[in-house]
């Protein structure tokens, strides 16, 4: 491959994410300036910028080498008619566990962006719900669940997807100092809410049995006359 300048890389890595500089440093924690210095090539890229890139969903090795694919998993497609968010093969709340992430378990893209105009495009993915455990939070069968995969230091409490012993869910998460717990949401109190299993944050097979792929931000009844 024909060596790209750092200059070149960084007007790559931004027109990619669809961000400015200035988007680019507020996500890496950095200032403007800095981003600005890198693409000069007045700096070299701090270890803080190069830690925060895989974050992002951009391989190092590309940004390092510049071999290979610049993005470790694809974005939602951009169309004539603005985005489209990946349909993923498989369903929450049943099936062994799959890397979700990979390009070929897309089945296809779906437009959701006309039904919620402010949708913010940063690492969505789109599962099919499937069951009746989360019909307390308005999630029914078939529904599309809307998730971010954006890595967050601080998760409040909320809906989740997440693998939890091999197998996908959509149920609430709670945090607290060293408890994670997951319910299921049959009712609309969550005070009636059903205590699915308690995980201890500092028991280390917690971080083999749980995966959490991202909040869940919307969901979308796809037949809207049902």
């Amino acid at each position: 491959m024909e060596n790209i300048s750092l200059s070149g890389q960084i007007k790559l890595l931004l027109k990619a994410l669809d961000l400015t500089q200035t988007g680019l440093a507020s996500k890496l924690g950095l200032s403007q300036g800095v981003i600005s210095e890198f693409a000069s090539g007045a700096r070299e890229p701090s270890k803080e910028f190069l830690i925060g890139l895989p974050k992002l969903g951009v391989s190092l090795d590309w940004f390092l080498t510049g071999e290979g694919e610049m993005l470790l998993i694809p974005l939602p497609a951009k169309t004539g008619n603005g985005y489209k968010v990946p349909l993923l093969r498989q369903k929450v709340s049943c099936g062994s566990g799959i890397d979700w992430q990979n390009e070929n378990n897309i089945v296809e893209y779906i437009d959701v962006f006309d039904q919620i105009p402010r949708l913010k495009i940063e690492r969505l993915f789109a599962l099919r719900a499937e069951g009746s455990s989360m019909l307390g939070a308005g999630i029914r069968n078939g529904d599309y669940v809307l998730f971010n995969s954006a890595i967050d230091q601080w998760r409040p409490d909320g809906i989740y997807v997440f693998a939890l012993d091999g197998e996908v869910y959509c149920k609430r998460l709670e945090f607290d100092m060293t408890k994670i717990k997951i319910y299921s949401v049959r009712v609309a109190d969550l005070e009636k809410a059903e205590l699915m299993v308690t995980l201890d944050k500092e028991d280390i097979s917690t971080a083999d049995r749980l995966t959490i792929f991202g909040r869940v931000l919307y969901w979308i009844h796809p037949n809207l006359d049902e």
